[in-house]
């Protein structure tokens, strides 16, 4: 008999937007990169600069970044109603390109010594009118999980780097500490 949790294995998006409505999405260097490849923005159209007061996100945890104004978290630029990649359909307009954490949302994700998946949630902080009709593996849980891990963990090592500066910068001088300025961008011809 499996355990309670596997359940959640069986979750199904019903496509509300609520996830893309709500949460201030943190986000990578390497998430900035996968977004510039298909819309072409620059940094500073993807990213913004959120202080403590707006998210419930601990000073304790990292990717916390200094700035001349004080303590920020990196995210997505969001609009007065939420993302702004979410369509009016309440589908994502960037999916394919999308950061790891909306490719990992809504699980929360726990694994035993041995690396295996062992106890699986949703994620409470919005609210998801899911249904338990879908199909998940629990190897692709662990993929996204290990994948995420692999962008955040350089991110974090970046973002520590920064922080030891002998004095802090502002959002742009961040962004381009992570050198994530757009390459070989078209130029737009007038005629």
């Amino acid at each position: 008999m499996g355990q309670e949790w596997e359940k959640y294995l069986n979750f199904r998006c019903t496509c509300c937007g609520n996830c893309c409505r709500e949460p201030i999405v943190l986000i990578t260097d390497e998430d900035i990169r996968r977004i510039q490849k298909l819309t072409e923005q620059p940094a500073a159209e993807i990213a913004d600069f959120y202080a403590p007061s707006d998210i419930e996100w601990g000073l304790d945890n990292p990717g916390w970044i200094e700035l001349d104004t004080g303590w920020h978290i990196m995210a997505l630029v969001r609009k007065e109603d939420g993302c702004q990649y979410l369509g009016e359909d309440n589908l994502c307009g960037i999916y394919e390109n999308r950061p790891v954490t909306c490719r990992r949302y809504p699980f929360d994700v726990e694994f035993d010594t041995d690396g295996e998946l062992s106890l699986l949630g949703i994620n409470d902080s919005v609210e998801c009118p899911y249904e338990l009709d879908g199909k998940y593996e629990k190897q692709k849980i662990k993929a996204l999980v290990e994948w995420e891990d692999a962008e955040e963990q350089p991110y974090f090592k970046i973002v520590d780097a920064w922080n030891k500066r002998k004095k802090p910068g502002d959002a742009s001088q961040f962004l381009a500490h992570l050198d994530v300025e757009l390459k070989g961008r078209r130029e737009v011809v007038k005629s």
